[in-house]
């Protein structure tokens, strides 16, 4: 069974994630989207807007920080949420922390609008990111 096509444009989105195709993934992330993300650091809270959503990255990526998928576990989803389950590692230096994360998602026409993240070793993400 093939899965449903808000789970592909998902997958498609972590995937480019995952190999640094930055155009895949910014071209995945709707105008209106929000993400929420988890935890009690600087990169934390909510941000709105893709170009929001967008800078968020980019500023993780001036301030030397790194975040690796090391495993797209599985993608799930119908007409209403996608479920991702992944393995990601933050990098800072040489000060890492890995996870095990589940990120929930609201796909519409092929776009990512909101974004919840939740990781297993939030305390050691929040301490690696500063």
């Amino acid at each position: 069974m093939a899965d449903h096509p808000n789970a592909e444009a998902a997958r498609t989105a972590i995937e480019a994630f995952a190999k640094g195709d930055v155009a895949t993934m910014a071209a995945s992330i709707a105008d209106d989207a929000t993400w929420h993300v988890p935890g009690s650091n600087r990169f934390s809270g909510d941000f709105k807007g893709g170009a929001a959503v967008l800078g968020r990255f980019q500023q993780m990526g001036e301030a030397g920080l790194h975040t690796s998928i090391d495993e797209i576990h599985d993608v799930v989803g119908g007409d209403d949420h996608v479920v991702a389950l992944v393995k990601l590692t933050i990098t800072a230096g040489d000060v890492s922390a890995s996870a095990g994360a589940v990120w929930v998602m609201h796909v519409k026409d092929g776009m990512l609008h909101d974004f919840w993240g939740m990781n297993d070793n939030q305390a050691e993400i929040d301490r690696v990111i500063g």
